[in-house]
């Protein structure tokens, strides 16, 4: 986690393309390979040290598709990299991607018939535990959605059900089940089922993207941004509603960035969802988010206050083409400017791939002049908003205050709203990345579990 979203923000001005974010540095290509967990999807899941503490070990892919694998102490709110040492045997280092000095020790124990029971837990002090392997059942599904379908995996928490279940919503972007990061098992420790699925056009599932970073158009399709995104919930939505080990009444949204505003979306189109949870989603119109991100970008990447307002100054006419149609000829006049100076980081792939007026017209009608404020008013079952505080893709202090006025003018009763200090745009703690930020677990935990109802 970084206070940066990926390296290819440094290029763009998109919307946060992943949930969970490596650091500004990314993580070397040697580190990538080494950091695959050897390709054993047996060894993710969740193991309970005691009965109130639990690790999880999740698969998450990286910018380069690398298969790493993320160990999550839901506890500490530690969040980083394993690093095999051999088979069974891996390393957890100081940072979230770095290796050494190890940290921890993490060997999986398995049975004679060779299932992993548990890991074995060594502090580089020498003290040692033992973790047991909890048995969440996984199931891959596809739910079909008209033209499209949509493949991803369920978690089933052990004991009798129905379980109450929280659907995970990807940020922009052509992301899978595995850009959730610590996410999917953290929810799965509450003894919530959790779906996770590929979104449209990525990974397994078929469809056409259609979010808030697919850029220039051609040809320009019909659709309108989140339509898609937001029947595709609601899809997975209905889907879980037919399940017996599920309780229907007790299914809600959990989303990130664009997730986390499509979470409150959806939950205005179906009165029947049970909750929603917006982290760090955008609040406003897009076009108001573009411009927040693209003076806080810059900075958040050591450029000065000069270069920042310099970037803005470039959106802004972006958007006033945009939106009104005139001055199409000066935006592509300076852009070419840009280009001979060598300022590629004042262009993303928005304002760099335009090659007419008319799809610049059609991006502002179909996806940025879109704002969820409107819907948000008829959302009435509970919601949270979490944000952090130097976030620099989305406006933490906007983003709250907007949610804020709109829920408590529609005279909502039951919603919560907190901006983490020192964190980044996945909640994860600034400079160092490496854990979440204090009480981020803690306040997802309290708050679910005064709103649904889990097994003992």
């Amino acid at each position: 986690m970084s206070t940066t979203d990926r390296r290819s923000i440094c290029r763009c001005l998109a919307l946060a393309c992943a949930v969970f974010v490596l650091p500004a540095a990314g993580v070397a290509a040697s580190e990538q390979s080494s950091a695959n967990a050897g390709g054993n999807d047996a060894y993710y899941g969740n193991y309970r040290v005691s009965r109130d503490h639990e690790l999880g070990i999740q698969r998450f892919i990286t910018d380069a598709g690398e298969s790493v694998a993320l160990i999550a102490d839901y506890q500490s709110g530690v969040v980083r990299l394993l690093f095999p040492v051999s088979e069974t045997e891996f390393v957890m280092g100081p940072g979230f991607a770095v290796q050494s000095p190890a940290e921890l020790h993490v060997r999986f124990v398995k049975d004679a018939q060779g299932n992993v029971t548990g890991i074995s837990l060594r502090s580089a002090v020498g003290a040692t535990n033992f973790a047991e392997r909890v048995p969440v059942a996984e199931e891959a599904v596809e739910i079909p959605h008209g033209d499209t379908r949509l493949a991803g995996t369920l978690f089933i928490p052990p004991g009798k059900g129905p379980h109450p279940a929280i659907i995970l919503l990807h940020g922009s972007g052509p992301l899978t089940r595995y850009s959730f990061g610590p996410y999917p098992r953290f929810f799965a420790s509450l003894g919530l089922a959790v779906l996770i699925f590929d979104k449209r056009g990525t990974g397994a599932s078929t469809g056409t993207r259609l979010d808030a970073s697919t850029g220039a158009q051609s040809p320009l399709p019909a659709a309108y941004y989140p339509d898609d995104l937001a029947n595709d919930a609601l899809a997975v939505f209905a889907f879980l509603q037919r399940r017996p080990e599920i309780n229907p009444k007790e299914i809600g949204f959990w989303g990130s960035s664009e997730g986390g505003m499509l979470a409150t979306q959806v939950a205005a189109r179906n009165k029947d969802v049970a909750f929603s949870i917006n982290s760090s989603g955008f609040m406003g119109p897009l076009w108001e988010t573009v411009l927040y991100q693209a003076g806080a970008i810059p900075r958040s990447h050591g450029l000065s206050a000069a270069q920042a307002e310099e970037a803005r100054e470039f959106a802004k006419l972006w958007m006033r083409v945009a939106r009104t149609g005139e001055g199409y000829d000066q935006f592509i006049s300076q852009r070419e400017e840009i280009r001979k100076a060598n300022k590629a980081w004042l262009l993303c792939y928005f304002s760099k791939e335009y090659s007419s007026l008319e799809q610049m017209r059609w991006d502002w009608d179909h996806i940025l002049s879109f704002s969820p404020l409107p819907a948000l008013g008829n959302v009435t079952s509970p919601v949270l908003g979490v944000f952090g505080e130097l976030d620099p893709l989305t406006d933490a202090s906007d983003a709250a205050s907007n949610m804020r006025k709109v829920l408590s003018g529609a005279g909502h009763g039951d919603f919560t709203i907190k901006i983490f200090p020192n964190a980044g745009h996945s909640l994860g703690e600034m400079p160092s990345g490496s854990r979440m930020a204090p009480g981020v677990f803690e306040m997802l935990r309290s708050w679910l579990l005064k709103r649904v109802h889990v097994a003992e």
